[in-house]
């Protein structure tokens, strides 16, 4: 009896004994720790890194608009490193980057050079390398400071909006690390997104989206091409809609002109593409668009309008956006024409010329 209850009272000892250890292992990691949900990063006047990051504030209101529901904490220093090491040395928590899927770089540092501070950040362990990059207008700071209507944080909200821009036909989308590597691989064209902030009323329906600040949306429409040295330029619409007729255009709505005035809205069901690099330094860009048409503000039915009509409209369409987007300001190559070229023949062989070839077609499926 007594061996028993001594074997009972070792067991519930046991049991307590790991829960506690179990408790402190589990919770103080978490409890040291502050959650990162965004970070910027900016170039101050006197050329030092300012890093930005937003942190959850645990236990506010998840209602959206909520106040003080993020809290932001920003560190200055000479590298990014440093600059990041400074907010883990001012504030109760260790910075956790598990849960950042936004990373912006603000315009300062995108046109006179961001490519040592990005390689600084894919070095750095606790970031993760698939964590979505953009530009914006203005400074990183600034913008994660914004109130938006519709979410609580305006990382959250860009995080957001470049899953839906990117998979639906808008702008390519960039990680940290594609971003890099296109940096690193000979022939290629590094590219952004160019993100920038557009005010709206306060209120939406009606309901108090909390607190007095300005509220705002963000567009991207707009794309940064980058040199080899870093310095980024922004490019206009029409090369963000070209890059995304190349890259993802499936689920894009293009709105074509045709004739006297009228239009025809046509959605880009699927596309199927494939590059050919020949020897003497010509891209082949092939294509078949499968498209059905959304809208046309002339006939009174969309099922009156022939399919030749529809298909050489919108081939015309695709065809003249693609080239036109070759002609960039800056000069740069925002195909990566020259990378797709050297990736296949290497140092081996240099072309004369390099040059795009257009071979596309429509085929209109409104099943």
């Amino acid at each position: 009896m007594k061996n028993r209850t001594k074997k009972l009272i070792a067991i519930v000892l046991i049991l307590v004994i790991c829960t506690l250890v179990g408790t402190f292992i589990v919770t103080q990691p978490i409890l040291n720790r502050g959650i990162v949900i965004g970070m910027g990063v900016d170039k101050t006047e006197e050329g030092e890194i300012e890093v930005t990051v937003q942190f959850a504030v645990a236990g506010e209101s998840s209602a959206p608009g909520a106040p003080n529901r993020y809290a932001l904490v920003s560190g200055t220093a000479p590298t990014l490193l440093s600059a990041m090491d400074r907010i883990a040395r001012i504030t109760a928590y260790k910075p956790a980057y598990f849960h950042c899927h936004m990373v912006l770089f603000g315009e300062k540092i995108v046109r006179e050079g961001l490519l040592e501070a990005a390689k600084d950040l894919f070095i750095e362990d606790t970031v993760m390398d698939d964590v979505a990059v953009m530009a914006v207008a203005g400074t990183a700071k600034e913008t994660l400071e914004r109130s938006v209507s519709m979410h609580g944080a305006s990382s959250v909200y860009l995080q957001q909006l470049n899953k839906i821009n990117s998979s639906t036909g808008g702008h390519p989308a960039a990680t940290l690390k594609t971003f890099i590597t296109h940096f690193e691989t000979e022939g290629y064209t590094p590219s952004l997104p160019w993100v920038e902030a557009i005010p709206v009323p306060k209120a939406v329906g009606g309901a108090d989206t909390g607190g007095d600040e300005q509220n705002y949306v963000f567009d991207c429409s707009k794309t940064v091409l980058f040199h080899p040295d870093g310095k980024g330029d922004v490019e206009g619409k029409g090369l963000t809609e070209a890059l995304a007729l190349i890259t993802s255009p499936d689920g894009m709505l293009l709105h074509i002109p045709t004739e006297e005035g009228a239009s025809l809205d046509v959605n880009v069901k699927k596309c199927m593409r494939h590059w050919k690099i020949n020897e003497d330094g010509t891209v082949t860009f092939r294509a078949v668009y499968f498209v059905n048409v959304l809208a046309e503000n002339v006939t009174e039915s969309l099922s009156d309008l022939p399919n030749d009509y529809v298909e050489e409209h919108t081939e015309d369409y695709i065809g003249k956006s693609i080239e036109e987007g070759l002609a960039s300001e800056s000069g740069l190559d925002p195909y990566s024409l020259e990378g797709k070229y050297h990736k296949k023949y290497g140092e081996k062989k240099e072309p004369q010329e390099i040059s795009l070839r257009l071979e596309v077609s429509v085929k209109r499926s409104d099943a």
